[in-house]
């Protein structure tokens, strides 16, 4: 039986903070945001409008590798379309459990020699962190459970405006 982890009145608070203290931290610059589909779609587009600086906003779709879950590797399936070269770059998550996924990307994104690169995820399990990866904004802490709603999980569970401990599959 899933419950709600976060309503939608949480979420939408913990976006604006989050929008303002990422606002503050770019204050004269433009900023590339860069969400990672699927999982980080609805945030990543509250994120963006709930911005008081400039931004653009980008995805970036990727495939697991079959049998690579160690190493984070991925395969780009959709990728930015605009050069990111000297922009400032704030990669946009739903959910860092191992953060191997995350850091694979963010290495990617660093060989395009952005004048700066963070990351921001909608939520964090740091029990499950297997890598030593920076989160410099995260909106919830997650335990054991599997988070979905709000953009994550399956394709029911994606359009849910408040987030679930879902049920394993």
């Amino acid at each position: 039986m899933s419950h709600i982890l976060h309503s939608a009145a949480v979420i939408r608070e913990r976006v604006t903070e989050l929008a303002r203290r990422i606002s503050g931290d770019y204050a004269g610059r433009q900023l590339d945001v860069v969400c990672l589909l699927n999982g980080a779609s609805v945030f990543g587009a509250d994120l963006v409008r709930a911005l008081e600086v400039p931004a653009r906003l980008h995805q970036l779709g990727f495939t697991a590798y079959p049998g690579a879950p160690k190493s984070g590797e991925v395969r780009v399936t959709l990728d930015v379309a605009e050069p990111l070269q000297d922009r400032h770059v704030l990669l946009v998550e739903g959910v860092v459990v191992s953060g191997r996924t995350p850091l694979y990307l963010m290495e990617l994104l660093r060989m395009r020699k952005p004048a700066s690169l963070a990351l921001c995820a909608l939520g964090v399990k740091p029990r499950a962190r297997a890598v030593d990866l920076p989160v410099a904004y995260a909106g919830f802490e997650f335990g054991d459970e599997i988070a979905a709603g709000y953009g994550m999980g399956n394709l029911a569970q994606r359009s849910l405006p408040h987030i679930i401990a879902a049920e394993a599959h």
